[in-house]
């Protein structure tokens, strides 16, 4: 097979920035036998192995998770394993801003709230500046979602370095 050529798995699990770290194998499944002429060189279904290469849990403040992997071996229709070198395949957690906003929001309102119950009109702005405090304290003391490739994902990666496989005798 050229360097270049395309390769679609499936993933078997789901793979996460808050399960797997750095260097973690993981397995997936061939989308598509490889054939070269009659000769298939890996079925359907052949088993991969893959590794994570980056598991980036994002900032507490700014900046997303983000998980990349690639991969690593692949199970010939003889059973054989070859090693592989492909591109990584990353994927990003959504953004939290409007719910880190949602955060900020309900802080102020319940501290307005409380404010104006405790003191009135001036009561009420107090409050809902020490609320707003409190909900942007709460926003930036959590991180933002996880990164996640679900079980069954389909992937396509690219060989970066061709292979070469002989017929076994």
């Amino acid at each position: 097979m050229k360097a270049g050529t395309p390769l679609a798995v499936y993933t078997t699990t789901t793979l996460s920035t808050g399960a797997q770290a750095d260097g973690e194998r993981f397995t997936a499944t061939l989308a598509k036998a490889i054939v070269d002429g009659d000769w298939v060189i890996a079925k359907e279904g052949a088993r991969l192995e893959g590794v994570v290469v980056t598991s980036d849990p994002g900032g507490r403040v700014k900046g997303v998770a983000s998980i990349a992997v690639g991969l690593r071996s692949l199970t010939l229709a003889d059973g054989r394993s070859i090693e592989l070198q492909t591109n990584t395949v990353s994927q990003e957690a959504a953004s939290t801003k409007k719910k880190d906003a949602r955060k900020v929001g309900i802080g102020a309102g319940v501290g307005a709230a409380v404010g104006a119950i405790a003191g009135g009109g001036s009561g009420a702005a107090i409050g809902a500046a020490v609320g707003g405090g409190a909900g942007t304290a709460a926003a930036l003391a959590t991180r933002g979602d996880a990164a996640t490739i679900p079980a069954e994902t389909l992937l396509n990666f690219t060989l970066q370095q061709g292979f070469t496989v002989t017929e076994k005798k």
